[in-house]
């Protein structure tokens, strides 16, 4: 028992630099993970600059670090890990108090990627809703979002939160890409064939 709790204490948590290499930036500087990343800046310096929640932000780089595991090694156990990198996305989320916190898009994506590899897309949808809600110009979750629409087949929905995302963002290179090659390849935008009677 004790040895099941002393694994489970460990998931995710950042043990080397190549696994700190795979994470973004602002990890060097939470808890935790400064040790490895040798960062000097004090960590007050990261919460006067971002925000309280900072200070919990090490358990979102754990589920990250998480995902990123199980998508090298993938274990045959690798559905609970992910339900554990929820946990702590989740613990990270209920510590904050900023509905403007800056990580909050990217976490409720993340959390979406996850739940869409729990095979819970209905729950993913609405953390990519969260997303685009908390930051209307978040290019991530609308590109997510269009994907998924497209794999259920339904294109004018895709199509639709695309034109959304670049109304609300137009440099997106990405979102207008995507548009394109939706349109391009879409029946109803197809061109007539000229040698038919």
């Amino acid at each position: 028992m004790f040895c099941l709790f002393s694994t489970m204490a460990q998931a995710g948590r950042v043990e080397s630099v190549s696994e700190l290499l795979r994470l973004p930036a602002y990890c060097r500087g939470t808890q935790q993970i400064r040790d490895i990343s040798q960062d000097p800046t004090p960590i007050d310096v990261y919460i006067k600059k971002y925000g309280w929640a900072y200070s919990h932000l090490h358990h979102y780089c754990w589920a990250l670090n998480e995902e990123n595991r199980i998508s090298i090694a993938r274990p045959p156990d690798g559905k609970f890990w992910l339900g554990e990198a929820i946990k702590d996305i989740d613990y990270v989320l209920n510590q904050n108090r900023n509905p403007k916190f800056i990580f909050l898009p990217e976490m409720y994506t993340t959390k979406a990627r996850i739940l869409f590899k729990l095979d819970k897309p209905l729950d993913a949808v609405l953390w990519l809703k969260k997303a685009i809600e908390a930051n209307p110009r978040y290019v991530p979750a609308y590109s997510r979002l269009s994907d998924y629409y497209l794999d259920q087949g339904n294109t004018a929905e895709a199509i639709k939160i695309l034109e959304q995302g670049i109304s609300r963002s137009q440099q997106s290179a990405i979102l207008q890409r995507k548009l394109r090659e939706l349109r391009t390849d879409s029946p109803s935008t197809d061109k007539p064939d000229r040698g038919s009677p």
